[in-house]
C-alpha cells in the first residue's frame, strides 16, 4: 500500500471546481487504500473481523480483483467499515456491526464467481448482500445466521425456515429476493450507471430517513428523471459528466418531504460513503441535475481532504453559511462554498438554454448562488486556519468563480436573488444571535420613553442546534413565482393574518398588506424569526425609514426587546414602532462570522454581508 499524492494538475482542476474522469479515478484509488487500511485495523480490533470471512474475501480477490474492488468500494460498505472502526476505538460496542463483514465477503465471493458455502448474518429477517440485493428469510425483527451456497453460478440462501434462490441477474426480483436496481442513462457520449439503493442496511449515513423499497412505477420515475437530469449535465459540461460517471455509484432515495415547488429538495453526501448521494424523490430533471452537481462536489472534496489537509481544526470558531440555518465550522463553510461553486457553474452554463419559467428561474438561481458563493469564499482566508494547500485551493475556487463575475443579469433576477439572500441572513441572525440580556432588560424598561439608551454591543452566537435544510417558505414562493407563474398566481391564503398571506404579499410586492400581516403574526408568536424577517423585508420594500433600518441592521435586538416588553408589561406593542424607537441604539458591530444585511450598503447589489 502506498501514500497517495494529488498531482498539481489534478489539484488545480479540483480547486477550480472541476476535475476530469482521471482525477476522480485517482481519488477512487486513494479511497480504496483507505478501505484496505480500515479492514486491516478491524482485523486487529476487539472483537476482530471473522477470519473465515476474511479468507473468503481474499480468495475472491485472488480470483477477480476488479469485482472485489467494486464490492469493497461500494459506498455503504465503506460507510459500514468506517462506523465499525470508530466504534472499536470508543466505548460503543462494534460487535453486531462487525458481523456484517460475513455478508460483505459473501457478496464478493458471488461477484467473483467462486463456488463456496458460507454463513451470512440475518438482520431484521433479511440477508443483505451489498451491491447485489436482499433475501427475505424470516419475520421482521428476526436475527440469526443463514447459509449461502454458491456453485456454478447458482446462489441459494437458506435458513431452517426459508430457502431463497437468487436469480441469475440479481438486479431482478424473485420470490424472497429483492434485487438492487441499477439505473443507466446516456447523453453527450457519457453513460451514468448507478445503483438505486433502497435496500442496504447501512445506507442511512445521515439519519435523514431513507425511503422504503420503491415499487416498479416509482423506480421508473427515478429513471426517467435521471435521464433528463443527465442530459442537462452532459450537454452543458461534458467534462463534469465524465467525472461524475467515473465516481457516482449509488443514489439513495430519502423519504419524501413536503414543500412548495422550486426547491431542490433534501440531499446529502457522507465522507464515509464515497460515490453515494442520498436525495428525496426529484421533482423534475432540472432541479435533480442541480442536486447531483451539488452533491458530487461534496464527494470530490470529501475524498480530497482524506489525502490533502486544507485547513487546521480549531475549537469554537463558527461562521455564517449562506445556505445553512446553523453556524458552521470552517470545514462546513468550505464544503458549502465548494458545492455552490459547482452549482453556480451549472446555472451559468444552463441559464441561456432554458425557456419559459425555467429561464427566469435559471437567471435567479445563477444570481443568487454566484453572490452567496462569493461571500463564502471571501470568508475562508480570513479564518487564518487554511494550510498552504488550502490557500492555493481557495485561490483556485475564487479564480474559477471570477470567470462568472461579469455575466450580465436581468434586474428582476438580481432583485429576487437579493431578497432571498437578505431573507436568509435576517432569519439566521434571529435564530442564532442573542443580544446581552441586561442590555435588553434595560432598553425594555425605558419603553416608550424618548430614549432607548446606549447602543447595543455585539450579540453572541448561540450553540448550534438547528438542523440543516430547513425550507424557507418565502424562498419557495419566489422560486414558484418564476418557474410556474400561473400556479403562483392561483395561490390564495385563508385570512389576512395567516403566514401564507403575509408571505404571498411580501413576495408579490404588496408591502403594506405584508406589514399588516406580519404585525399580527408577531403579536401572536413573537419568538418566531420568520415573521420578523418578513417584516424587515416588507418595511424596506416600502421605503427606508428608521424602523426598516433598525430591523435590517440588528433584527435580533429588536425582536428580543419586543419580547421583553411583552413579558414585563403584559402588552403587545406595535413591532414597527419598537423598531423605530430602537434605531439610535442598534448600530453596533456584529460578531465575527455573523452576517450583516443593510440595504443602505450597496455592495454586490443591495446586499452587504461582513
Amino acid at each position: 500500500m502506498r501514500n497517495h499524492e494529488i498531482p498539481a494538475g489534478h489539484f488545480a482542476a479540483l480547486a477550480a471546481g472541476d476535475g476530469d474522469a482521471a482525477t476522480v479515478r485517482l481519488l477512487r484509488t486513494a479511497e480504496y487504500s483507505g478501505q484496505l487500511l480500515r479492514l486491516r485495523a478491524l482485523l486487529d480490533a476487539r472483537p476482530p473481523l471473522d477470519r473465515d470471512a476474511y479468507d473468503l474475501l481474499a480468495a475472491a480477490q485472488a480470483h477477480a480483483p476488479g469485482r472485489v474492488v467494486d464490492v469493497l468500494l461500494y459506498p455503504h460498505v465503506t460507510a459500514w467499515s468506517a462506523a465499525c472502526l470508530r466504534r472499536s476505538r470508543s466505548a460503543e460496542a462494534a460487535g453486531p456491526d462487525l458481523a456484517h463483514f460475513a455478508n460483505v465477503a459473501v457478496a464478493a465471493g458471488i461477484r467473483a464467481g467462486l463456488s463456496f458455502t458460507a454463513p451470512a448474518v440475518v438482520r431484521d429477517g433479511m440477508v443483505g448482500l451489498p451491491s447485489l440485493g436482499r433475501a427475505e428469510v424470516g419475520p421482521s425483527g428476526g436475527a440469526g445466521t443463514a447459509t449461502v451456497r454458491c456453485a456454478a453460478g447458482s446462489v441459494e440462501i437458506s435458513t431452517a425456515d426459508a430457502r431463497v434462490a437468487v436469480p441469475a441477474d440479481p438486479r431482478t426480483d424473485a420470490p424472497g429476493w429483492r434485487g438492487l436496481r441499477r439505473l443507466s442513462v446516456t447523453a453527450g457520449g457519457s453513460t451514468l450507471d448507478v445503483h438505486l439503493d433502497d435496500l442496504d442496511p447501512y445506507r442511512d449515513n445521515h439519519r435523514l430517513g431513507p425511503a422504503d423499497r420503491l415499487d416498479d412505477a416509482a423506480a421508473d420515475a427515478w429513471r426517467r428523471t435521471l435521464d433528463g437530469a443527465w442530459r442537462f449535465i452532459a450537454d452543458d459540461d461534458p467534462g463534469r459528466a465524465a467525472a461524475m460517471a467515473a465516481g457516482l455509484n449509488a443514489l439513495v432515495p430519502l423519504a419524501t418531504r413536503g414543500g412548495r415547488g422550486g426547491r431542490r429538495g433534501l440531499s446529502a453526501t457522507s465522507t464515509d460513503a464515497f460515490g453515494a448521494v442520498a436525495i428525496t424523490r426529484p421533482r423534475d430533471a432540472l432541479l435533480f441535475a442541480e442536486s447531483l452537481v451539488h452533491e458530487f462536489q461534496h464527494v470530490k472534496l470529501c475524498s480530497l481532504l482524506g489525502s490533502v489537509p486544507l485547513y487546521a481544526d480549531g475549537p469554537g470558531e463558527r461562521h455564517y453559511s449562506p445556505w445553512r440555518d446553523d453556524p458552521r465550522p470552517l470545514g462546513g463553510l468550505l464544503q458549502g462554498a465548494y458545492a455552490y461553486l459547482g452549482v453556480t457553474a451549472f446555472w451559468g452554463r444552463r441559464r441561456g438554454r432554458l425557456t419559459g419559467g425555467d429561464a427566469a428561474y435559471g437567471e435567479y438561481a445563477f444570481a443568487l448562488w454566484r453572490e452567496q458563493t462569493a461571500y463564502a469564499i471571501g470568508r475562508l482566508p480570513a479564518s487564518g486556519r487554511l494550510t498552504e494547500a488550502g490557500e492555493r485551493f481557495v485561490a483556485g475556487m475564487r479564480a474559477s468563480l471570477d470567470r462568472w463575475a461579469d455575466v450580465p443579469l436581468p434586474a428582476a433576477a438580481r432583485r429576487r436573488a437579493e431578497s432571498t439572500a437578505a431573507d436568509h441572513a435576517l432569519v439566521w441572525r434571529l435564530r442564532n444571535l442573542r443580544p446581552d440580556p441586561d442590555e435588553v432588560r434595560r432598553a425594555a424598561a425605558r419603553w416608550p420613553s424618548a430614549d432607548p439608551g446606549p447602543a447595543f454591543a455585539a450579540a453572541s452566537l448561540l450553540p448550534a442546534d438547528v438542523r440543516p435544510g430547513t425550507p424557507g417558505a418565502r424562498s419557495d414562493l419566489r422560486a414558484l413565482s418564476l418557474r410556474d407563474p400561473a400556479a403562483f398566481a392561483r395561490l390564495a391564503a385563508p385570512g389576512e393574518s395567516s403566514e401564507l398571506a403575509a408571505d404571498l404579499a411580501q413576495v408579490r410586492g404588496r408591502h403594506d398588506a405584508a406589514v399588516a400581516s406580519y404585525r399580527a403574526l408577531i403579536a401572536a408568536e413573537p419568538e418566531r424569526p420568520e415573521p420578523w424577517a418578513g417584516l424587515a423585508l416588507s418595511l424596506l420594500g416600502r421605503g427606508r425609514d428608521d424602523a426598516a433600518t433598525a430591523l435590517a441592521a440588528r433584527p435580533e435586538v429588536v425582536a428580543a426587546v419586543y419580547l421583553r416588553i411583552v413579558q414585563d408589561d403584559g402588552i403587545s406593542p406595535d413591532p414597527v414602532e419598537v423598531a423605530r424607537w430602537l434605531a439610535p441604539a442598534v448600530r453596533g458591530d456584529v460578531p465575527s462570522g455573523a452576517p450583516r444585511w443593510d440595504a443602505s450598503e450597496r455592495r454586490r447589489g443591495d446586499v452587504a454581508v461582513e
